[in-house]
């Protein structure tokens, strides 16, 4: 009898290095990574490209009801497709994310897509980090991480991917999006009960990953 592999969730705010260490913990462990986050920004670039305001929860929901979403682990990383498009690329902008968080606050767009990821992670194996896994999408995980950064840490992360961008307008925008994430009135961010606080502040990525896969394969207490 095939024994089912675990889930582990991962949540932390923008910029502290989850997406990437989740990446590589799935390859570590030889487990299928999703990224959450993935999917409310192509919601939000869907949203962009059809017109649908945001603040019309009817309309939102019946957008992301007709969307084919499809997320797959390459050879050369994540590769998203919207209604059979690649847009791997194009949900990566400033702007997907921005309104990817801004459409995460309505409850109709919430349940389409929690629905989605519980089926990605029903059959195990899975890494899936965001920022409601552990205490919403999947409360039964087997492992919880909270992965966290200090605001400045996350801002010099972000502006070393966005050069042409000023420290302190990113500084700015981080602080900004902790405090609609962890605000929110649906599924805000913040850490389970049950996880384990991770921070990266000064720990390179390789340092991360070894930390989240030892606690993963240490034996389970008594």
């Amino acid at each position: 009898m095939t024994t089912r592999r675990s889930t582990i969730a991962i949540d932390g705010p923008a910029g502290a290095g989850k997406s990437t260490a989740a990446r590589k913990l799935a390859a570590e462990l030889a487990y299928e990574y999703v990224d959450s986050g993935a999917l409310y920004r192509v919601v939000g670039l869907a949203a962009q490209e059809r017109g649908v305001d945001g603040t019309d929860p009817e309309a939102a929901a019946a957008m992301v009801a007709s969307l084919e979403i499809d997320v797959s682990e390459g050879a050369s990383g994540q590769r998203v497709l919207l209604d059979g498009r690649d847009v791997t690329r194009a949900i990566r902008t400033p702007e997907a994310g921005e309104r990817a968080s801004r459409l995460a606050v309505l409850p109709a767009v919430r349940t389409a897509l929690i629905a989605r990821q519980r089926a990605y992670a029903a059959r195990g194996g899975i890494v899936m980090e965001g920022r409601d896994i552990g205490t919403v999408v999947l409360p039964d995980a087997e492992h919880k991480f909270f992965v966290t950064a200090s605001v400045d840490e996350r801002a010099r992360r972000r502006h070393a991917e966005h050069p042409e961008e000023a420290l302190e307008a990113i500084r700015v925008a981080i602080v900004e999006r902790d405090r609609r994430d962890e605000g929110r009135a649906v599924a805000p961010l913040r850490a389970a009960p049950d996880a384990e606080v991770v921070d990266t502040t000064g720990l390179s990525l390789a340092e991360v990953v070894d930390v989240l896969a030892l606690k993963v394969r240490r034996p389970p207490r008594p």
